[in-house]
């Protein structure tokens, strides 16, 4: 008997150690897309229990990174981890990462020497651009996945090669290239006299292949081209001659922009395939050279079109006339099709337009008017963005959001008129209109993006429709006019930055549904008076009312919990403040740089005492009543008799 109860003692032991065993095991493994942190790593845990590093908060010149983080084999570096880390001067990436995400290294212009592994699968967008140090590099023999130029932007890069020989891609005549797809990936800044001959097999020039060569003025593009990608020569500033091969039958947006030295150019026949403006910003471009034989692209007037989309594709730069009429018929203004055009001032749309594409007038500076029929229903993002001279605006009927950047930097837009059916003011719509004083917002809007009216110096008031539930964080940031809001009923949270440095906001009304008050909500806001907190409100964001210094009595509601660090930093009038006992997680420095008179109300024994106690700060206890301002005290002297 005795034994049977050992052995049932004994397994039951060993059943537990085999369970402590598989819990610690769960634990250790982690569930996927958990993120966690060990040194100056931040990782994330993928399907396959390895580590993705997502972020890098570390200080070091010759970065070793690390092999495995808290027992995880890394395998990825996401995008842009180490971007713009300029002190970092050489890079030793481990055996067992696979991929290399987007601009993960790039603008890290100290680096001079990296170390690929030879597990490197795929090295993502432009993944070491910009990196002026990198003079040379070897590629893994195993690579198998080249993503839009790695390497674009570093000028210094003339070295190029691979540890062995590669199934896909190769190194020869100056430039890294795709085997399989017939594609120059990257042109490797090898030119003495600034000309340069593509290989005669290359079908492809691949996106951002030459960005920025500054060096190269001339380019003997192959018989056999048939596409140029999108940013391919874009910056090629003194690139000054080019001949289109009869081959090329796809040029895509930006292929040739910003070529400044480029004065004229003919279309082949072949070319059909425009999805956006090639010349873009081609500032002395004024003569395109099209056939009249080819199928699908047209001239008019010397103005370029696709006649099969009914797309006015490219504006010539370099034209001077200052008024320009769309022709009838015409459907879509093209993507950039106008974009950096010095000309024309006034430009009348016809009523057949339905589309304005992506930076459509972008940087249209001698622009002052524009006609734009109720017939346009969509509006591409940055279309209308530093149109400097632009004044007044009529958005048609049919438009129900504004897309992102729309007016972004017209400093000189007076007036804008919104249609009644618009739901959606996007992201940075109205960012830098300094000259808009007013707006007209209509019932029907719900949204009200990120930075929306930030930096609209002269916008003196706004009326916010009571149907509006969501506003983007520094949505009125730095209006420095504005000294009247309302905020609907339907707001929640006061995000970030809502009203940082509305030096003339002296009352808002903060709604009843509101649950938290985001950082910097209403920091430099110097004539802001004492705000009503409702009873809704649980937090109290980082630097709220920072340097608010005409607030002098505040009452917290017993709804709050959290009040976080520096929150009335710098109130200077502040006299006194009531924090009931809800309040249970207080930050550093709340009361920083306040009034020396500051009185805080506390209740006894609760959080806001201890704190009182600890930062030394001067309360009293709180009996639920609104505190009575305490009488001046009579004059004091001190031991030399002085008052």
């Amino acid at each position: 008997m005795n034994a049977v109860k050992k052995n049932i003692l004994k397994n039951g032991k060993l059943a537990a150690c085999l369970l402590l065993c598989l819990l610690l095991c769960a634990l250790a493994a982690g569930a996927a897309g958990e993120t966690r942190t060990v040194w100056s790593y931040q990782f994330e845990i993928q399907d396959d229990n390895t580590a993705k590093i997502i972020d890098y908060r570390g200080t070091d010149t010759e970065l070793i990174i690390p092999a495995e983080l808290d027992g995880f084999p890394v395998t990825a570096i996401g995008d842009g981890v180490f971007q713009l880390k300029q002190k970092i001067t050489s890079v030793i990436i481990p055996e067992g990462v696979i991929s290399i995400g987007a601009k993960a290294f790039s603008s890290c212009d100290g680096i001079a020497k990296i170390k690929l592994p030879k597990t490197l699968k795929v090295i993502g967008n432009r993944a070491f651009s910009n990196c002026k140090g990198l003079k040379e590099l070897a590629l893994p023999e195993g690579l198998e996945m080249l993503m839009e130029n790695p390497f674009a932007l570093c000028d210094n890069l003339t070295d190029v090669s691979f540890t062995g020989s590669n199934k896909r891609y190769e190194v020869r005549d100056g430039a890294l290239i795709d085997k399989e797809e017939a594609r120059l990936v990257a042109f490797l800044h090898q030119t003495e006299d600034g000309s340069y001959t593509i290989p005669e097999d290359i079908k492809i020039i691949g996106n951002s292949a030459f960005v920025e060569c500054k060096e190269l003025t001339a380019v003997k593009l192959p018989d056999g081209l048939e596409a140029v990608e999108e940013s391919a020569f874009n910056r090629c500033v003194n690139l000054e001659s080019l001949e289109l091969p009869e081959s090329l039958r796809r040029a895509e947006n930006r292929a040739f922009a910003n070529c400044e030295k480029l004065i004229q150019v003919k279309l082949p026949d072949a070319l059909t395939e425009m999805p956006g403006n090639a010349f873009m910003g081609c500032s002395n471009l004024s003569m395109i050279g099209l056939s009249p034989t080819n199928p699908r692209l047209e001239m008019v007037e010397g103005v370029l079109f696709d006649n099969e989309e009914k797309r006015l594709i490219c504006y010539p730069c370099a034209a001077t006339g200052k008024e320009y009429t769309v022709p009838e018929g015409t459907e879509i203004i093209g993507v950039s099709s106008f974009e950096n055009c010095k000309y024309p001032v006034h430009i009348t749309l016809p009523d057949s337009i339905k589309t304005i594409g992506d930076f459509a007038f972008s940087n249209c500076y001698a622009l002052e008017e524009i006609d734009v029929p109720d017939s346009v229903k969509e509006i591409g993002i940055w279309a209308f963005e530093s149109c400097i001279n632009l004044k007044r605006f009529t958005v048609p009927s049919g438009i129900t959001e504004l897309s992102m950047s729309l007016f972004n930097r017209d400093n000189q837009l007076e007036e804008v008129i919104l249609p009644a059916g618009l739901t959606v003011i996007g992201d940075n719509v109205f960012t830098d209109c300094k000259s808009l004083k007013s707006i007209a917002l209509p019932d029907s809007l719900t949204t009200i993006g990120v930075a929306a009216f930030s930096g609209c110096d002269w916008l003196d008031g706004i009326e916010i429709p009571a149907g509006v539930t969501s506003v983007g964080t520094r949505a009125f940031h730095g209006c420095v006019n504005l000294a009247k809001v309302n905020l609907p009923e339907g707001i929640t949270i006061i995000p970030d930055g809502l009203f940082e440095f509305c030096t003339s906001l002296k009352n808002v009304k903060i709604p009843e549904q509101v649950k938290a008050i985001g950082s910097s909500a209403f920091s430099g806001c110097t004539l802001l008076e004492n705000p009503w907190i409702p009873g809704s409100v649980k937090t109290i964001g980082e630097q709220a009312f920072k340097g608010c210094e005409a607030i002098t009595s505040i009452t917290l509601p017993k709804s709050v919990k959290t009040i976080r660090r520096r929150a009335f930093e710098g109130c200077e009038n502040l006299t006194y403040i009531v924090i009931p006992g809800s309040v249970h997680n207080l930050g550093s420095l709340i009361f920083k740089d306040c009034s020396l008179d500051l009185i805080v109300w506390v209740e006894k024994g609760s959080k806001a005492e201890a704190y009182c106690e600890d930062q030394i700060l001067d309360y009293r206890y709180w009996d639920g009543s609104e505190p009575e301002k305490e009488e001046e005290e009579e004059t004091k002297t001190d031991i030399w008799g002085d008052a």
